[in-house]
């Protein structure tokens, strides 16, 4: 893990969870009782849905290897997240990557898929927005982020992005929280261009 990979990924964990900044404020947290993740999470990482990590983590943090628990959630959101470098084709873009592997560890690949599909869309792709990141989407992402302005992509992502929260049907219980989380990972990502 290179230190931009570090870096992206201990952002994406500070947005699952605004008060972990680094191994000594890692914690486990009740999840809200419309989240469908399970019961439990470790910055965003759920015993409902990857338990066998979660409860690795707990282990780690019951025992007091905190730095071994923070290492163990940054390689796990990198993991988690890996396939977007391979949309992208290389790690010359990690501002486009941060994003795009946000979305991916916050709302999943179909949803990550559908709105880098309407981005590339609104830059003159004509792709199906069926959230299948299939050879056409790779080609187009390939294509547009090679022509130079990322600024400009980035922010039709966070457009995208901040439309498909809208669209949810838990907008009115989680909606207020995913838009902060969308502008604090834009920020971010805008810092990497």
């Amino acid at each position: 893990m290179n230190t931009t990979e570090k870096n992206m990924a201990a952002t994406i964990l500070r947005l699952e969870d605004d008060r972990v900044t680094g191994p000594d404020a890692l914690r486990v947290t009740r999840l809200p009782a419309a989240d469908k993740g399970g019961q439990w999470e470790i910055c965003g990482i759920c015993d409902g849905i990857e338990p066998d990590v979660f409860y690795h983590l707990k282990s780690l943090l019951d025992a007091g290897k905190k730095e071994e628990a923070w290492e163990g959630c940054l390689q796990y959101v990198l993991d988690n997240t890996a396939i977007v470098r391979s949309w992208i084709g290389s790690d010359a873009h990690p501002a486009t990557e941060f994003i795009l592997r946000d979305h991916y560890f916050n709302s999943g690949r179909k949803n990550t898929g559908k709105i880098l599909q309407r981005a590339l869309n609104d830059h003159g792709a004509a792709l199906a927005e069926d959230g299948i990141p299939g050879e056409a989407t790779r080609q187009a992402l390939q294509t547009i982020l090679s022509r130079g302005n990322e600024s400009q992509f980035l922010a039709s992502l966070h457009e995208r992005r901040k439309s498909f929260y809208r669209s949810c049907k838990q907008f009115p219980v989680f909606g207020k929280g995913w838009l902060n989380r969308s502008e604090n990972a834009y920020r971010f990502a805008s810092s990497l261009v």
